[in-house]
């Protein structure tokens, strides 16, 4: 299948525009929710199940943010997809993707367009990939693993590898287990930020190599 790169980057960017919005808007939603409900609650006016309310309202944040980081997460790795695979179609180029090995899928691509396509902004020695292999190993806990950091309570949360980027980012890390609860948008904001600096560079580097042409 043949894909319209510079489409699919414009949508990329306006996509992320649209999550972005959708999560502020929708905090502002829950905000309200919850200073109604304490209203409600100063005036005895709550139902019996006020308790279940309270529960609701005190998770709906970072379940929504959470939701929206994985989403987020997915639409890049589908874009670099795009990329890899219209390498793929290229004359000259007999390697294939699924020749190239990666610890994910996200390193499997971004080797393929290393290795195979000379795309320089691929490069994970750049720091900016640096970053990136955090948001990958959060969204992989989030997706696998409950959004746990820790199975097991029998080490400080502070050394993991990823407790100092997500303090950074202002992401809550609850328990000895450290439960990764996103309370606001600011890592959703600099994901879209770092991601968007990276497709931009990566249709621009591979248009003047290949002279791409939809």
């Amino acid at each position: 299948m043949k894909y319209d790169l510079p489409l699919s980057n414009t949508l990329y960017l306006k996509n992320l525009k649209s999550y972005l919005k959708l999560a502020d808007d929708n905090l502002a939603a829950f905000q309200q929710q919850s200073e109604d409900f304490t209203q409600r609650l100063i005036k005895e006016e709550v139902g019996d199940d006020w308790l279940d309310e309270s529960g609701h309202l005190n998770n709906i944040e970072w379940l929504f943010l959470n939701s929206i980081y994985v989403t987020l997460y997915a639409s890049f790795e589908h874009f670099l997809f795009k990329i890899a695979s219209t390498l793929e179609q290229q004359a000259g180029v007999n390697i294939k993707l699924s020749d190239i090995a990666g610890k994910g899928i996200l390193a499997q691509y971004t080797r393929y367009l290393y290795l195979i396509g000379g795309i320089s902004s691929t490069s994970r020695e750049l720091a900016i990939w640096g970053r990136m292999t955090h948001y990958q190993n959060i969204r992989n806990l989030l997706a696998h693993n409950g959004g746990m950091m820790q199975d097991k309570n029998d080490k400080p949360l502070e050394q993991h590898k990823d407790f100092k980027f997500l303090k950074n980012e202002d992401v809550i890390m609850a328990s000895g287990f450290g439960h990764i609860r996103i309370r606001n948008t600011k890592i959703l904001q600099s994901f879209g930020k770092d991601t968007s600096e990276i497709t931009t560079q990566i249709l621009k580097e591979f248009n003047l190599k290949y002279g791409y042409k939809k």
